[in-house]
């Protein structure tokens, strides 16, 4: 198989959209906290630093696409790099031998050294051929029991509550005093829209984005995004409906066209999107084609 970059030659270009759902809570933070004042045991009222979650411009909850991207991408290199390193293997990129590397070098590298993974997902010196949009909020959660969730600190408009922990002694393994903690996490059954968007992948590639994917449904060893997921948190699944557009380089003519008339479809929006069926078989196919390159590599 030989590699494409993805600004080679245009080959195709596909979008895939799907719908992650929340199974357990989900905190991915932003780096900022709030000040919020609470009764502390014996009455009194104290004052408490509290993670925000990630909010967008609406400040409502999402999932950072580079969070998504790193997720899959460690998912799969965690699952097969000590089987398969020419499918999944991350170089050391802080050695002299990368540091020093001429752009050519660079170029050569990603065509015959790296492995499959770090040819999709991208390196420190040379781009990945998928983008992981940010992913909003779809839907709303509507507590069932409002008063329980009010002791919560629920927020209705911002869709999330308050979990209170304690910070652990790493040395008795006890909880230390006076030194609780809060943070927001958004509820079970939240739905966040999915963007993943890829250039010049061939059908084997998208097959190990697919396989990547899959973990998220994943039963023996999920696939999690955000913090404490020790405790449960972060536990998302990818519902199975997903919509698949696509342009190739004989579409292109035709789609550069649709473009350029007025609509109001444009770029992304303006592409092709491909039958149920279609999109079915298209997963099945890259998915057979990946593991069939796992088998002629493991054999």
């Amino acid at each position: 198989m030989t590699f494409v970059f993805k600004g080679d030659n245009f080959e195709n270009r596909i979008r895939i959209e799907g719908t992650l759902q929340a199974v357990s809570p989900t905190h991915i933070g932003m780096g900022e906290t709030r000040e919020e004042e609470r009764k502390g045991k014996d009455g009194k009222k104290e004052k408490t630093d509290v993670a925000m979650i990630a909010l967008d411009a609406n400040e409502y909850p999402y999932l950072p696409g580079s969070a998504l991207k790193g997720v899959v991408r460690n998912y799969i290199l965690q699952l097969l790099r000590g089987l398969y390193p020419r499918i999944a293997w991350e170089h050391d990129y802080q050695s002299s031998e990368f540091r020093d590397m001429k752009q050519n070098d660079q170029i050569e590298f990603m065509k015959s050294e790296a492995s499959m993974l770090e040819q999709v997902f991208g390196t420190p010196f040379a781009e990945g051929k998928v983008e992981f949009w940010d992913a909003p909020a779809a839907n709303k959660v509507t507590t069932p029991e409002p008063q329980l969730w009010k002791t919560k600190g629920w927020n209705d408009a911002r869709q999330c509550y308050l979990v209170n922990s304690v910070a652990i002694d790493p040395t008795t393994g006890a909880s230390e005093k006076h030194k609780l903690y809060s943070f927001e996490v958004t509820p079970a059954g939240l739905e966040y829209q999915v963007n993943i968007v890829g250039q010049n992948l061939s059908d084997e590639e998208l097959g190990l984005l697919f396989f990547g994917l899959e973990g998220f449904n994943s039963k023996i060893v999920p696939l999690t995004i955000g913090a404490m997921s020790a405790r449960g948190f972060g536990r998302m699944t990818l519902k199975p409906e997903k919509k698949i557009y696509r342009v190739t380089k004989e579409q292109l003519p035709m789609w550069i066209e649709s473009v350029l008339l007025p609509s109001e479809s444009a770029g992304f929006a303006a592409l092709q999107e491909i039958s149920n069926p279609e999109a079915v078989a298209l997963i099945q196919s890259c998915k057979e084609k990946f593991v069939d390159i796992i088998k002629r590599i493991g054999s």
